[in-house]
């Protein structure tokens, strides 16, 4: 059977787990009605979608740096172990981004960190626009002027969630979700430019593929240049992701692709203490990279 693995990300309180419980048709993540983190760890769901399997990803929500400076870079940095994890599987098919609508503004910090930093630029993107049912408010054009890219995005209503005491699951949403990751999986990954592609089959054919490398010193220039952190949020993520050495690197996700996996029950709901050990980061290992040394001074902050 064709396995899609899907990582799940956004804010705190923006509705992920709800969308996880929409998406399988009944109350498998936990959920909460405040700001507070409901999902303590990554933890990874199997769900059939159309003669799919979906190994979905439900990750710990971005709290504002401001509010609880370690409580954010550690939600960010258990994000990575769900990254890493999936990369030692074979990569992401598809980064599904919810957002709130009030909260799009302010999503492209970390939209710029989780799609340029940790994961290959390959890696496709789409968005859920949460608590506003399923109207179209023509979201693309507000995505595009915030140089936000995704393959499609859908709307759907969390406010309706299947859970004790609920009412059943909203119908239209769940099959828009659907629909949405079945489109963005068959899809494909996003196209590189020719001046990329042509980089890297330089590198591979002189046996210096730097380019899917970064060191500490480049990361904490993305997340001040590209993602907008502060020195002192950098340093402090750059700790939770155990890269305090010049020369430590860290390894990105690549895009997954299509391909026919072996599922296990062993990994259907299985949490991040499970893998934590093997996905931990080291000083040691590597981000793959499509960034290279150029392209990382001749980047704006626009």
């Amino acid at each position: 059977m064709l396995m899609f693995n899907v990582l799940v990300v956004g804010s705190t309180g923006c509705g992920k787990s709800s969308v996880v419980n929409i998406l399988a048709g009944e109350s498998r993540a936990p959920t909460s009605d405040d700001l507070g983190h409901c999902t303590k760890h990554w933890t990874e769901y199997a769900i059939p979608v159309d003669g799919r399997s979906f190994q979905v990803f439900d990750t710990i929500g971005f709290l504002e740096p401001g509010l609880d400076t370690e409580g954010y870079t550690n939600a960010i940095a258990d994000t990575y172990l769900a990254i890493d994890a999936l990369r030692k599987r074979g990569g992401i098919d598809l980064l599904l981004y919810c957002v709130r609508d009030g909260d799009i503004e302010k999503m492209k910090g970390h939209y710029r960190l989780l799609h340029e930093v940790f994961c290959d630029e390959e890696v496709p993107v789409a968005l859920v626009v949460t608590n506003r049912g399923v109207s179209d408010k023509g979201y693309k054009a507000i995505f595009r002027s915030h140089k936000i890219a995704c393959v499609d995005y859908v709307c759907a209503n969390i406010a309706s969630t299947p859970g004790p005491g609920r009412s059943a699951v909203d119908t239209e949403s769940q099959k828009a979700i659907k629909e949405l990751l079945v489109k963005c999986c068959d899809v494909g990954p996003n196209p590189r430019s020719s001046l990329q592609q042509l980089w890297r089959r330089v590198q591979k054919f002189v046996g210096a593929d730097q380019s899917q490398s970064l060191t500490r010193n480049q990361v904490s220039t993305l997340l001040t240049r590209r993602c907008n952190m502060q020195p002192a949020v950098v340093e402090q993520l750059l700790t939770a992701l155990n890269l305090q050495l010049p020369s430590s690197r860290l390894y990105r996700a690549p895009y997954a692709g299509a391909v026919t996996r072996e599922l296990s029950s062993e990994n259907s709901a299985s949490t991040r203490e499970e893998q934590v050990s093997d996905a931990r980061p080291s000083s040691r290992s590597q981000l793959h990279s499509v960034v290279d040394s150029t392209s990382l001074h001749s980047r704006t902050d626009n």
